[in-house]
């Protein structure tokens, strides 16, 4: 199964960084706001007025994680009024492409409004009507945060079927690439950088033998490259060693259970008090969990998110 790439921050179009940046100054009453209100408010106006532009250039502007579910409840309210399809809704990337468009067509008119003092006038009006279009699809409640402990009195059968989310991730396999049939390193560094992201976040399980659908494929390949489930739990303690430090196999503890007549690895990795970084060829990543996916960060972005996760 194709997964689709996580969307994890917001654009603007570089030429309109500076007017962005005007409104964050005094007298504006987004002085004190944040970047994401004044996309919204961008956004707001520039579908209230009917114009999308695309970006020609793009800059970050904001992270994705910021937005109250209310706020994504507008965006997405927005794209299926654009769309008139309800299926946009499972394209995140379309859905955010839209929002970046309208508030691309929307800032120069956003300023306008600011400095004539009427910006607010409807902007209320419009997000409530938005809201109503919306009410007619009701959203999936957000993933509940559980604790390892909790997630350990769940037996495997059912985290299989809750599906893959910010603490549950499926792999076919520790090693062996079931589209080449061979082993593969790419894979078990792949295994170590999900890890990696459970222990940099708040924790997970990571389920292996379980394709992306959820089919239970179990470790039949694997265990011909290493015999048995000893020396397939001494290779994943030997990989965490290898590429995330010997002190941090203490947060991942690995269990077998059967399941469907085949054996299914699960291994339930805590949060760690300190950031953990994936070695490779000398090099080290940076991995988080951005929805049902690892997301590795750029070097400035996982130096913010350390400080503001371990800020001692």
């Amino acid at each position: 199964m194709t997964e689709q790439k996580k969307v994890d921050r917001i654009f603007v179009d570089k030429k309109d960084i500076i007017a962005y940046d005007k409104l964050r100054q005094k007298p504006s009453p987004f002085a004190n706001g944040q970047n994401k209100d004044i996309f919204l408010a961008a956004l707001v106006i520039g579908f209230h007025e009917g114009i999308k532009l695309p970006l020609q250039s793009k800059e970050g502007y904001f992270r994705t994680e910021y937005l109250k579910s209310e706020e994504k409840t507008l965006i997405k309210s927005i794209a299926v009024a654009t769309t008139g399809d309800l299926n946009v809704l499972l394209d995140e990337q379309r859905i955010y492409s839209i929002a970046e468009e309208y508030a691309t067509g929307g800032i120069s008119l956003l300023i306008d409004r600011v400095q004539n003092d009427s910006y607010g006038s409807y902007a209320k009006k419009l997000e409530n009507e938005l809201l109503k279009i919306f009410g007619k699809v009701k959203e999936k409640p957000p993933n509940k945060t559980e604790t390892i402990d909790t997630m350990e009195t769940i037996s495997v059968a059912d985290l299989v079927k809750t599906g893959e989310s910010d603490q549950i991730e499926f792999k076919s396999s520790l090693s062996w690439d079931n589209r080449t049939q061979k082993p593969s390193k790419e894979l078990k560094l792949i295994i170590a950088k999900t890890v990696s992201s459970f222990m940099n976040s708040n924790g997970g399980v990571l389920l292996i033998g379980v394709d992306d659908d959820g089919g239970i494929l179990g470790l039949e390949n694997d265990f011909k490259l290493y015999k048995n489930r000893d020396e397939f739990e001494r290779t994943f303690t030997n990989l965490i060693n290898t590429h995330l430090g010997k002190a941090n196999i203490a947060y991942a503890k690995m269990r077998f259970c059967n399941i469907e007549d085949k054996v299914v690895s699960a291994v339930y990795v805590r949060k760690s008090p300190h950031e953990v970084y994936v070695t490779c060829d000398g090099k080290e990543a940076f991995c988080i969990r951005s929805g049902n996916a690892c997301q590795q960060l750029e070097v400035s972005e996982a130096n913010l998110y350390i400080r503001e996760h371990w800020p001692k």
